[in-house]
């Protein structure tokens, strides 16, 4: 919620549990909230859900925790959101990604155990060369050597990245491709399916490879499956389609959000309107309480 310039948070019920005091917040995750404490600071730390400062401010901007532990974007040589390492709830790096001639480009998120890390080779004249994502454990371990010019997270015990081509396929926890590289964009697993583009039309995967939706949806922006619905953008015009591909609710709406247990929000010209999985609207909500 916010309170003039100030934000604080709220339960469910609307209840105030943390007062309005700060200058910028970001929402809960593994217990901890990326919060910035004045305007005159651009550094973010993190508060528990009693509002009490937990990691004092020392990062340039919001983040996230994951598994225990948050991508260290901190302050070195005064300069603001240089990749460092991660760092665990009491605001100290666990891990240290320092390598001879090596310089961290991202560090991405903990899912399902491995973490996303983009690195780039530095040369004594100051130049880098060509970057390569692999992928660390919660101990810094890479797990998966930094091999692939484009990676995406494990979902499902699969992670999509690029084969040495440029297209995309995907790998299980071991490095080894299981689904061969042949798609020209590729989106995570979700209730077992997967969004693959292929000569510009998007369609959906199983876990085998298998074509479970044909390639035929030409969008600007795909969704992941949830309650057995996934979003599709075209034109900006919101629709959902169900995992037999058949669109059950055209794309008409301005906007919406993911399912989840089996409803979804969407604006609507009153304020929000929540519709089930036929399209149907089961009630309406004031726009300054859906804001909330």
């Amino acid at each position: 919620m916010k309170i003039g310039q100030q934000w604080g948070y709220i339960d469910k019920s609307g209840t105030v549990v943390i007062p309005a005091q700060f200058a910028g917040a970001w929402y809960f995750l593994d217990g901890l909230a990326s919060v910035k404490l004045n305007e005159q600071s651009p550094l973010w730390g993190f508060v528990d859900k009693s509002g009490r400062v937990v990691i004092q401010p020392q990062f340039g901007m919001p983040l996230w925790f994951s598994e225990g532990q948050v991508e260290g974007y901190g302050e070195k040589n005064h300069i603001l959101n240089v990749p460092l390492g991660y760092v665990d709830h009491a605001g100290k790096y666990t891990v240290h990604l320092d390598e001879r001639g090596m310089e961290i480009e991202f560090l991405l998120g903990f899912s399902e155990g491995l973490a996303r890390v983009s690195m780039e080779p530095k040369h004594a004249d100051g130049s880098v060369g060509p970057s390569k994502y692999g992928y660390v454990d919660h101990d810094g371990k890479w797990i998966i050597p930094r091999s692939f010019t484009g990676a995406d997270d494990f979902h499902e015990g699969l992670a999509a990245v690029t084969g040495e081509d440029g297209t995309w396929g995907y790998i299980d926890k071991t490095g080894q491709f299981v689904i061969s590289p042949r798609f020209e964009a590729a989106r995570e697993f979700s209730e077992g399916l997967a969004a693959v583009n292929v000569a510009g039309r998007w369609g959906w995967i199983g876990k085998s490879g298998d074509v479970v939706i044909a390639p035929r949806f030409v969008e600007e922006e795909v969704g992941v499956f949830r309650s057995g619905m996934a979003m599709l953008v075209h034109d900006r015009k919101v629709g959902y389609i169900n995992t037999k591909g058949e669109m059950v609710i055209s794309q008409t709406l301005d906007g919406g959000s993911e399912f989840i247990g089996g409803v979804a929000l969407v604006p609507d010209a009153s304020g929000y309107a929540v519709i089930n999985d036929s399209g149907r609207f089961t009630c309406r909500l004031d726009a300054n309480i859906a804001g909330q």
